[in-house]
């Protein structure tokens, strides 16, 4: 019985190192600390005689709470889709490690291993920790319902 208890505490301490860092990847992806996606645009033109060419620089950087601001070009709607769609997968992930829905629980971690696998280079360093957190509890209530069969699915 006390090996029940301790995979449970287990459990519910790694799905709340995945709602922590869940939280965490959504305010990075909003831009509450910092500019997430930054570009560099540079027009010439070249004056009628040929002589001339002047050169335009513009830069920027966004965030996903641009897109709330009312921007809607660039990647700010990509990045606040990202931002909402981790902290949705974190916090089913993590309700479900809380009231003992395993099944929903390793759902979560196949999600997020495939949206970690393939936005690798991109948004998927967001989705890692959280996923990997809920694989801990998902193992760890996995084995708690292996070892007490009257543990629920």
């Amino acid at each position: 019985m006390s090996s029940g208890r301790s995979l449970r505490r287990l459990a519910r301490i790694a799905g709340g190192a995945a709602g922590l860092s869940g939280s965490y990847g959504f305010l990075r992806l909003m831009g509450a600390f910092g500019p997430v996606s930054c570009w560099t645009s540079q027009t010439s033109s070249e004056s009628s005689s040929g002589g001339v060419t002047s050169t335009a620089v513009s830069r920027g950087c966004e965030a996903g709470v641009d897109y709330l601001l009312g921007s809607t070009g660039g990647n700010a709607p990509v990045l606040f889709f990202w931002a909402v769609v981790l902290l949705a997968l974190t916090g089913v992930g993590v309700v479900s490690v809380w009231t003992d829905r395993r099944l929903l629980n390793w759902a979560t971690v196949c999600l997020g291993g495939v949206i970690t696998v393939v936005g690798m280079f991109s948004i998927g360093g967001q989705f890692l920790f959280p996923t990997l957190c809920l694989f801990a509890a998902a193992v760890a209530l996995s084995v708690r319902a292996r070892r007490e069969p009257s543990v629920r699915a």
